[in-house]
């Protein structure tokens, strides 16, 4: 083709090539074709748009509305990000207007823009009240953003918008309820009389029954007691008597928790009120609750709250001087529950046998290794001895238990720790040695047993195989047999073949 039939050839093209590029671009949004075009090194424009993240990072707010408004004017790359952050400095520099201005801007020109979400987050900060004219009911996370933010907007600005919400006229089911507890906790935090009045119209469920409990529990996050008693006292609901019992004990109210259980008649309202009093760690409301009770029912709950109060002392004292035995094991319990060794050592030499039981056995929840040990060397009692190897199960003492089953005299000691280590775990190699060292019975039994417990089947395969006594080999594989045990099936087979 010659050079002047190519220029012609080119010409006639030039229209369809114009109409297809313009078809291709017809719905790309303004500016966008800009953020295609290659930077020169040392662009304005982009040195421009750099500054300006610089000074975000910065917090200087008026270099960053500089340099980004350079980058909007130049209507090339970035534009939609520079109108955010424009909008985001203006705000920041106390001129609330522009920013709105800048982010219509955004939406208007740029109505597919990443940066539009982050925009309308914006919008809602600086204007919470247009959350339902932006999103109407399909946009949650921008509504309920916009209720965040009133955490920060000028109280007297934001109790409207609160009211508006949580009034006779809200939506309770709007956002699955996510916006009305929003809107709720936001309430609890303010001073102010109205937003008091509103709080307990709803607490007391006047307004919103479906968020009375939330309301309550918000009213004692604040440290509201007074409204907390209030509730109470004025409540039919049992539920609402016993979140506003919770609510209590999560703030701290010992005198009001200790008030409101004298006169109650509903034991299980009594039994909410003092385990409340263990959450706030009222332990002298406690103590004094415990000399007056007359129930060994309601002396039990004061006994369990202790344990969340961490109250050793009550335990202690009600350990050793209270006349019901019953009373004295639990508050033994309680001190292995919480901790206490050193007390836990006196009472295994009580003369009650249930108190000394519950002793050892709290020692064992307690994890009083060394308490035992001691106890287990200086007993002379079998009945002794065995509580203490049956606590090693809790402990997970495997020491004291492998020590009592290859050393101690007592054939059925030792039996009983053998049995105890394939319950705990213990060493599979101690057990062959046991096995392989005793000629008892009883004791060869016991460390079969123990070994099946663990499941391991290849040592009992091995013992199998080198046992010599037909009555103890058919013991092995009795068990091997119930095992479902690859390697005890593969030996099973083996003996089938022979």
């Amino acid at each position: 083709m010659t050079k002047t039939k190519f220029i012609s050839f080119i010409l006639i093209l030039t229209p369809a090539l114009a109409a297809a590029a313009s078809a291709q671009t017809e719905d790309i949004s303004p500016g966008t074709i800009s953020s295609f075009q290659p930077q020169r090194s040392g662009d304005r424009v982009e040195d421009a748009y750099n500054a300006g993240k610089k000074a975000i990072y910065d917090s200087n707010w008026q270099q960053a509305l500089d340099s980004y408004s350079q980058v909007v004017k130049a209507g090339r790359a970035h534009v939609d990000e520079a109108l955010y952050w424009q909008a985001y400095a203006q705000n920041k520099l106390g001129r609330p207007a522009d920013a709105l201005n800048s982010i219509a801007q955004l939406k208007r020109e740029y109505p597919r823009s990443a940066w539009i979400k982050d925009a309308n987050a914006l919008q809602l900060e600086i204007r919470p009240s247009s959350a339902s004219k932006m999103s109407g009911e399909g946009d949650c996370e921008l509504k309920i953003l916009a209720v965040n933010s009133l955490l920060n907007t000028d109280p007297d600005r934001a109790l409207p918008i609160l009211e508006t919400l949580l009034g006779n006229g809200g939506n309770a089911g709007q956002c699955g309820g996510q916006v009305l507890e929003k809107a709720l906790f936001v309430l609890s935090q303010s001073d102010s009389q109205r937003a008091h009045d509103l709080m307990m119209n709803i607490a007391t469920g006047k307004l919103h029954p479906e968020l009375q409990m939330k309301a309550i529990h918000y009213i004692g996050i604040a440290g509201h007691h007074e409204d907390l008693v209030k509730i109470y006292n004025e409540s039919s609901n049992p539920e609402a008597k016993k979140t506003a019992l919770h609510s209590l004990g999560i703030s701290g109210g010992c005198s009001e928790l200790l008030t409101l259980s004298g006169p109650e008649k509903d034991a299980s309202l009594v039994r909410d009120a003092i385990h409340s009093m263990g959450i706030a760690g009222c332990r002298s409301q406690l103590r004094d609750l415990y000399g007056k009770a007359a129930s060994a029912d309601a002396k039990r709950d004061i006994l369990h709250s202790t344990i969340v109060s961490g109250d050793t002392e009550l335990q202690e004292k009600v350990a050793h001087s209270d006349p019901d035995p019953k009373l004295r094991a639990e508050a033994v319990k309680d001190l292995g529950i919480s901790g206490g060794c050193k007390q836990l050592t006196d009472f295994a030499a009580e003369k009650d046998p249930e108190v000394m039981r519950s002793a050892i056995h709290a020692m064992g929840v307690g994890g009083c290794r060394d308490q035992l040990r001691d106890l287990y060397s200086k007993t002379t009692s079998r009945d002794l001895k065995s509580d203490i190897l049956h606590s090693t199960i809790v402990s997970g003492d495997t020491e004291l238990q492998e020590k009592v089953a290859l050393n101690d005299t007592d054939p059925e000691l030792r039996a009983q720790a053998i049995k105890d280590l394939g319950i705990s775990g213990g060493s599979s190699a101690t057990l062959v040695k046991i096995y392989q060292s005793n000629q008892s019975a009883d004791v060869r039994d016991a460390a079969i047993n123990a070994l099946f417990i663990k499941g391991d089947a290849h040592s009992l395969v091995e013992l199998a195989r080198k046992e010599t006594n037909p009555e103890l080999r058919k013991q092995i594989v009795g068990k091997l047999s119930i095992m479902g045990n690859r390697e005890a099936n593969d030996y099973l087979m083996e003996i089938l073949n022979k």
